[in-house]
């Protein structure tokens, strides 16, 4: 608790800088992006989550099977 305690102070000193800190940062300038990257994970994503779905759909269907 006394760790916790004598703590406190020093982050209370420390705030004052990292507030000034924030109006140091310059901001960037926007990119534009090309959106194929973006198209291409969303096919990949999108098929990824397919193939995963198939799989389970197959293995479930193998089951029922072997229980006949």
């Amino acid at each position: 608790m006394k760790k916790l305690i004598s703590g406190i102070p020093m982050l209370l000193l420390t705030l004052p800088v990292l507030a000034a800190d924030d109006e140091a940062v310059a901001v960037a300038p926007r990119i534009e992006a090309d959106p194929t990257g973006l198209i291409l994970f969303a096919l990949v994503f999108v098929g990824l989550i397919g193939g995963y779905a198939y799989v389970i759909w197959k293995s479930g269907q193998k089951s029922k099977d072997a229980g006949k």
